[in-house]
């Protein structure tokens, strides 16, 4: 514990005083996947604030490596904390444009903030990518229960259910009471998804927007 302690006071002294980061630099980049993947295998134990230093750790080896920015955004997503969500998603998509759930959490972020109009357009981004975005569908979905075009609600959700999508039992029973026919869900996978936790160089992890 003591060494510990001794190697964070050098490390911040250094960062003090000016000293190269011992962190960063270009023989440091092709550690930043597997630490992204550390962080994720923390995330998925519940470790969230582990997670996070984690893939904060990867941006000190590479500052361009996008699913880092990826992983703090989603983390922050789950936390509710949709401001930093919201900029780190911006700081992904500054590196990485090839990522649909990128666009799809980043929509639901906006949405959750008001933000209709950019939202919208993240949605529409993400189903350009991939039309069988799941989260986009159900974000669409929420989006026109707000505004009571349950018709467009049914639509999108039955989407939503039919690419993977869990239904959080409030939603659908707010749904149903204004006659929206859910679809029972799909058991199987579909196999041209792409990977809900890809590799780290791929740029993602779980989308935030399940259940909603």
């Amino acid at each position: 514990m003591i060494r510990i302690v001794i190697i964070s006071l050098a490390v911040t002294c250094g960062s003090v005083f000016g000293d190269p980061d011992p962190l960063s630099g270009p023989e440091m980049k092709k550690f930043a996947p597997h630490t992204v993947e550390l962080g994720w295998t923390y995330f998925h134990r519940g470790d969230h604030e582990t997670a996070l230093r984690r893939f904060q750790m990867a941006i000190r080896e590479d500052s361009d490596f996008a699913p880092a920015y990826y992983g703090i955004a989603y983390v922050y997503s789950v936390e509710g904390k949709l401001d930093q969500a919201i900029e780190y998603y911006r700081e992904t998509l500054k590196r990485d444009t090839s990522y649909p759930y990128t666009y799809a959490n980043l929509g639901y972020a906006l949405l959750q903030k008001g933000q209709e109009k950019e939202a919208l357009q993240m949605l529409d981004k993400a189903l350009a990518l991939y039309p069988k975005c799941g989260e986009a569908h159900l974000s669409y979905a929420n989006y026109y229960a707000s505004k009571e075009r349950w018709k467009d609600a049914e639509i999108s959700v039955n989407l939503a259910i039919e690419y993977g999508q869990t239904i959080d039992p409030e939603f659908s029973k707010l749904l149903e009471d204004h006659g929206v026919k859910l679809k029972k869900p799909n058991q199987l996978p579909d196999p041209t998804s792409p990977s809900v936790t890809p590799p780290a160089g791929v740029g993602g992890a779980p989308s935030v927007t399940a259940g909603h």
